[in-house]
C-alpha cells in the first residue's frame, strides 16, 4: 500500500508492510472539533510495525518546519515500530530511514541576524548552501522524555559551489519534550558535529574574512577537521572547529603566513568568532617580500558574527618567535615609508633573528617586535656622500599605534643598539645605544612628517660631520650621551630641533689642530634657516694632527660653528654656508722648543727649553679666517747663533684677510716682546735686563710648517747689544764699542724675510741718541752674513760678517757699507 497526503495528493510513504493493533475507548462526539480532536486523541491507544520506501523530506520536514534553513534529500527503507497511548508516543518508539545517498543541506540565506532582517553574511555575493552527500540513516525516537531526531551520514562530501571536504562523517540532532501529538513543539535548535578530511579551508574565509574592510582572514590548505556547532531560532548559537593540516595557509591585510599548523575556531553564545592558527617552520611574507621565515608563528582573530559590526570591532594578533629574517633589506620599504626621499639611511644585506607580537584592530596596528642580527650591512648618504657600517644590532620596535593606511605611527619606547669593532682594539666592540621616548610620525599627501625626543649613548660622534664645513677642518669624532628632540617634514629639520651630547670622550678637528676631552655638544636649529653647533671641553689636549709629540693641555676649549642658511647646507656644506668660531683661552706648553718646527732650520735662531702659556681665538668666515694668538714664555732659554739667551717671551699674532686654503694671512700690529734677557758670556758673566720689541707692519704670513713671513719692522730695544755682538764677539774689549753698546732707548725699522731655510733682516736702521745703526743680515745654515755700519756722533765704523767672521772696515765705513748694500741688492736674485 501507500500513504498520501490528503492537503496535496503527495505520496509518502509506499510500498508499506504494515502490522498494526488499535483501540479506542468510548467518547461522546458530541462536542467541538477542537475538543472531538483531543479526546480521541486521548481515547486512543495503538501498536504500530512499518516496513516502507519513503522519501526522507516527505516523511521528516513537516517535523524540521521550524528549522527553515535545513533540508533533506534521498529516499530509501523506511522502519519502525511506534506505540501510542492516550494520543502520546510511548519510549522505545522508532522511525528510521535509511539512504544509500542522503543529502543534508544548509541554506545560511535562512537564517537570521540578530535582528531579525535577512540579510548576506558576504556582502556582494549570495552565499551558496552547504550540501553534505553520503550514506545515511534518518531516525526519530522517544527516549527520556524527549522526541529525538537524528541523522547520521557516512563517506559524506561536504561542498558549497565545489567539494570542501571527503571521507567525512555528519551528525545532526534535535530534539523537542514528548507530548500529546496535538501538543507537540516543533524544533527550533539543531546541533551539528563533523569530522574527516578538509580539501578546501577557503571554505572559512565567509565567515573570517569579511573583518577589516574584506581583508579578514582567508585560509588555504588542507588537512583534518573535527566541528561542531549549534543553530537556535534559525541563527548560529555556538560552534567550534578545530583542524591539524600539513599546508596551511592564511592571509590577513596582505600578510600571508604558510606552514604546517593547526586551526581552532569557535562561535560564543555571544555572537563572536574567536580563531587561532599556530604554524610550525612559517614563512611570513607581505606583498611578496619574505619577512619571517622558520617561525613558530600564531594568528588569533576576534570578531562579531555581524558583517556590520565585524567592520567596526574585528581585531587579531599575530605573534611569532624563533623566527629568521633572511634579508633585513626587506624592510627597507617599511623604512622608507617614514623617512624623506631618497632615503639617507638603507638597509643593505644580513640576516637576523626575531620574534614578537602584533595587535591589530579595524583601524590600526599596536604590539612589539624585536630583531638582531651579527654583521648587518647599512648604509648612509647625505649631501651626496655615502657610506656603509656593518655591525651586530639588536633592535625592539615598540608600536603603540600605527594606522592601517599608513597615516600616523607612534613609535615611542624603541630601542636600537648596535655594535662595531673597536679599530683601536681589535678583540673589542664599540657599542651604542639609542632609545626613542617619544616617536610620532605622519605621511599626508605622501609627505612624512614626525616628532621625536631620542636619548642614549653614541660610540661614533662622526654622524655630525656631515653637516659641519670640512673647509674649516672642522669634524667631530668620540662618543657619549645623546639627547636630541626635534620634528621634520618630509627631508628638512623643523625649528626648534635640539641636540646635546655629554661625550666622555670628544675630539675636535679645526684648521690643523685636535682638541681632545671631556665635554659637551649642543647643536639647535632655532629658525628654518638658523643652526648652531657648539661645544666645551673643560680640560682638553691639543695637538697638530701631523705631530706625535705630547699633548698640550688646556682649559675651556669652545667652538662654535653656524649657518643661516641650513637649507642650502642640507643640499651641500659648502664653507661659505658658514661661521666657525674657536677659543683656546688658556693652553699650558710644557715645553716651548716644540715651536722650533715653525722656524726657519738651520738659522741660528732655536728655542732651548722652557714652558710657555697660550691663548688663541680663531674667526672662520666661509673661505676666510682671522686669529688672535699670544704666547707667553718666562725664563726661556734660547739661542742665536753662539750666544746663549735667557728671558721672557711674550709673542702676539693679529691674524685677518686669511685664506684658510692656503694659509697665507695678513699680520699687521703682531709684535715679539722679550724682556728680562740675560746673556751668558764664556767666561760666565751675564749681561741683564735687555728688552726688544718687534711690531709688524705690511706683514704677510704664510702659516706652514715652517712659517713664511715678509714685514716691515718697527723695533724698539734697550740698546744694540745682541744686534752688535753678532758682528763683534768681543766688544767689550773696546771702550769705544763699550759705549756703542751702551747706547739705550734705541728706535728703528726693517725689512724681515723669514723662510723655511733662512732669516733675512734688510734696511735695518737703528737710531738712538748720537747712534746710527745700518744694517742687512742673513742668518742660514747656521751662520750669519752681512754687514753693518754704525756711527756715534763723529766716528763710524763698517763690518762684515762672512760665515759669522767679522772683518772691520775702518776707512769710510759708510761709503763702503753702501757700495755693500748696493751690490748685494744686484746680486739678490
Amino acid at each position: 500500500g501507500r500513504l498520501v497526503r490528503l492537503s496535496d495528493q503527495t505520496t509518502l510513504v509506499q510500498d508499506i508492510q504494515l502490522r498494526s493493533t488499535a483501540s479506542l475507548d468510548s467518547l461522546s462526539t458530541q462536542q467541538s472539533n477542537d475538543a472531538l480532536t483531543e479526546a480521541l486523541l486521548d481515547a486512543l491507544t495503538a501498536q504500530l510495525a512499518i516496513t516502507a520506501q519513503a522519501d526522507a523530506w516527505d516523511v521528516f520536514m513537516p517535523y524540521l518546519e521550524a528549522l527553515p534553513w535545513l533540508s533533506l534529500a534521498g529516499s530509501g527503507v523506511l522502519e519502525g515500530e511506534l506505540a501510542l497511548a492516550e494520543g502520546q508516543l510511548q519510549p522505545d518508539s522508532e522511525l528510521t530511514l535509511a539512504a544509500p545517498e542522503l543529502a543534508l543541506s544548509m541554506d545560511e540565506q535562512r537564517l537570521r541576524s540578530t535582528d531579525n532582517t535577512r540579510r548576506w553574511l558576504v556582502a556582494d555575493d549570495t552565499p551558496p548552501p552547504h550540501t553534505a552527500t553520503g550514506q545515511g540513516r534518518v531516525r526519530l525516537a522517544v527516549e527520556e522524555g524527549q522526541l529525538r531526531f537524528t541523522t547520521q551520514l557516512e563517506n559524506v562530501t561536504l561542498a558549497d559551489t565545489h567539494p570542501y571536504a571527503t571521507n567525512t562523517q555528519l551528525a545532526l540532532a534535535t530534539h523537542i519534550p514528548n507530548q500529546r501529538l496535538d501538543q507537540l513543539d516543533l524544533p527550533t535548535r539543531a546541533s551539528f558535529e563533523l569530522s574527516g578530511e578538509v580539501t578546501r579551508l577557503d571554505m572559512l574565509d565567509r565567515y573570517l574574512a569579511t573583518a577589516f574592510d574584506g581583508q579578514g582572514v582567508r585560509l588555504s590548505g588542507q588537512g583534518s577537521i573535527t566541528a561542531s556547532a549549534t543553530l537556535q531560532d534559525a541563527r548560529p548559537y555556538e560552534a567550534s572547529l578545530t583542524v591539524q593540516a600539513p599546508t596551511l595557509g592564511a592571509e590577513l591585510l596582505e600578510l600571508t603566513a604558510q606552514g604546517s599548523g593547526t586551526l581552532d575556531a569557535a562561535l560564543s553564545t555571544k555572537e563572536q568568532i574567536t580563531a587561532k592558527l599556530a604554524f610550525t617552520d612559517a614563512t611570513l611574507r607581505h606583498q611578496e617580500r619574505t619577512l619571517l621565515a622558520n617561525a613558530a608563528l600564531t594568528l588569533a582573530a576576534q570578531s562579531p558574527l555581524d558583517p556590520e559590526q565585524a567592520q567596526q570591532s574585528a581585531t587579531a594578533q599575530l605573534s611569532w618567535e624563533d623566527a629568521t629574517l633572511p634579508n633585513i633589506q626587506t624592510l627597507q620599504p617599511y623604512l622608507a615609508s617614514v623617512l624623506p626621499s631618497p632615503s639617507p639611511l638603507t638597509l643593505n644585506s644580513g640576516t637576523a633573528t626575531s620574534h614578537g607580537q602584533l595587535i591589530l584592530t579595524t583601524e590600526q596596528l599596536s604590539g612589539e617586535l624585536h630583531l638582531a642580527g651579527n654583521a648587518l650591512t647599512t648604509g648612509w648618504q647625505r649631501s651626496g656622500q655615502r657610506g656603509t657600517l656593518v655591525s651586530n644590532t639588536q633592535l625592539t620596535l615598540a608600536i603603540r599605534q600605527a594606522a592601517l593606511d599608513g597615516t600616523e605611527m607612534d613609535i615611542s619606547g624603541s630601542r636600537l643598539s648596535w655594535q662595531v669593532a673597536d679599530p683601536q682594539r681589535p678583540g673589542e666592540a664599540l657599542e651604542s645605544t639609542l632609545v626613542l621616548r617619544d616617536g610620532r610620525f605622519q605621511r599626508q599627501n605622501a609627505t612624512p612628517s614626525g616628532q621625536f625626543t631620542l636619548e642614549g649613548s653614541v660610540q661614533r660622534l662622526g654622524f655630525l660631520n656631515t653637516f659641519l664645513p670640512d673647509a674649516h677642518g672642522v669634524s667631530l669624532s668620540g662618543n657619549g650621551q645623546l639627547f636630541l628632540q626635534g620634528a621634520f617634514i618630509d627631508d628638512t629639520l623643523q625649528a626648534p630641533t635640539r641636540l646635546r651630547v655629554n661625550a666622555n670622550q670628544l675630539e675636535v678637528t679645526f684648521l690643523d689642530y685636535l682638541a681632545t676631552g671631556r665635554g659637551e655638544l649642543t647643536a639647535q636649529l632655532d629658525s628654518p634657516e638658523q643652526a648652531q653647533l657648539s661645544l666645551g671641553i673643560p680640560q682638553f689636549a691639543l695637538r697638530r694632527q701631523d705631530d706625535d709629540r705630547p699633548h698640550l693641555e688646556g682649559r675651556h676649549f669652545a667652538l662654535t660653528t653656524q649657518t643661516d642658511r641650513f637649507s642650502d647646507v642640507l643640499d651641500s656644506p659648502a664653507p661659505e654656508h658658514f661661521t666657525t668660531r674657536v677659543a683656546l683661552p688658556i693652553t699650558e706648553v710644557p715645553d716651548i722648543a716644540r715651536y722650533n718646527r715653525y722656524l726657519a732650520e738651520d738659522a741660528g735662531v732655536e728655542l732651548l727649553s722652557g714652558s710657555a702659556s697660550l691663548t688663541s681665538e680663531w674667526l672662520l668666515e666661509g673661505r676666510r679666517a682671522q686669529g688672535d694668538i699670544t704666547l707667553r714664555a718666562f725664563e726661556t732659554e734660547m739661542a742665536l747663533l753662539e750666544q746663549r739667551l735667557r728671558g721672557d717671551v711674550t709673542l702676539h699674532l693679529q691674524l685677518t684677510e686669511g685664506d684658510i686654503e692656503t694659509r697665507r694671512f695678513v699680520a699687521n700690529d703682531s709684535y715679539l716682546r722679550l724682556e728680562n734677557v740675560f746673556r751668558r758670556s764664556d767666561d760666565g758673566t751675564q749681561d741683564a735686563g735687555w728688552w726688544v720689541q718687534l711690531t709688524m707692519e705690511e706683514a704677510q704670513l704664510n702659516w706652514g710648517d715652517p712659517i713664511h713671513l715678509t714685514s716691515q719692522l718697527q723695533l724698539g730695544m734697550r740698546d744694540t747689544g745682541l744686534l752688535a755682538r753678532l758682528f763683534l764677539a768681543r766688544a767689550r774689549e773696546s771702550n769705544w764699542l763699550g759705549r756703542l753698546l751702551n747706547v739705550h732707548n734705541i728706535n728703528g725699522h726693517a725689512l724681515l724675510t723669514v723662510s723655511g731655510e733662512q732669516i733675512r733682516l734688510h734696511d735695518l736702521t737703528l737710531t738712538g741718541g748720537p747712534l746710527l745703526l745700518l744694517s742687512d743680515m742673513t742668518l742660514a745654515d747656521g751662520q750669519a752674513n752681512g754687514a753693518l755700519y754704525a756711527r756715534l756722533g763723529a766716528v763710524g765704523l763698517g763690518v762684515e760678517l762672512n760665515d759669522s767672521e767679522p772683518a772691520l772696515r775702518v776707512l769710510q765705513p759708510k761709503r763702503w757699507f753702501d757700495r755693500w748694500r748696493e751690490a748685494q741688492r744686484f746680486s739678490r736674485p
